[in-house]
């Protein structure tokens, strides 16, 4: 009768592994696409993301690894599909105005970028990138405007501080 239950409990044990194997993975690949970077990360990335294909986060992370190494086309599908799984993504809005502000579609950056400021108004980070898709659009007096204001936020971003050097304008 012990044996029986031993090796019950054995067989529950391995069954329970196996079944929970999955969500082990899906955390470990999600969280090594948040802790880790370049190459690395973009793999842990499309790991969690083949577990979980509605795994926006993911697709964020993944993107903005691929902006890390100029790969803007890249970072523009997985924003984009971002942008699908969940409309409301002011992160994915604001990574995907830099990678359009890197292509040049300034138009299209700019879009994305007060998109990102209606879902989040006090962003840093969309403050800033507007900022400079301000700036790339010769609208010097708006570009300064959000380099302070994202100064305000953040006071430690320092593209932000940047911008305003190379705009001639105090912090």
């Amino acid at each position: 009768m012990s044996v029986l239950r031993t090796g019950g409990v054995k067989m529950v044990a391995a069954i329970v592994a196996v079944w929970s194997a999955p969500a082990v993975v899906l955390a470990d690949a999600r969280q090594d696409c948040f802790r880790l970077s370049g190459d690395l990360a973009i793999r842990a990335c499309t790991e969690a993301i083949s577990k979980n294909p509605n795994d926006g986060v993911s697709y964020v992370n993944r993107a903005f690894e691929h902006v890390q190494k100029g790969s803007y086309d890249l970072a523009m599908a997985d924003y984009a599909k971002a942008i699908a799984i969940d409309s409301n993504r002011w992160d994915a809005f604001q990574g995907r105005a830099w990678a359009n502000l890197k292509l040049g579609k300034t138009a299209n950056a700019l879009i994305d970028a007060q998109r990102a400021l209606q879902l989040k108004p006090d962003a840093a980070q969309a403050l800033d990138t507007r900022a400079h898709i301000y700036e790339a659009l010769g609208r010097r007096d708006d570009a300064i405007a959000d380099f302070r204001r994202a100064l305000e936020v953040e006071p430690r971003l320092q593209g932000s501080r940047d911008g305003l050097k190379r705009l001639g304008a105090n912090p």
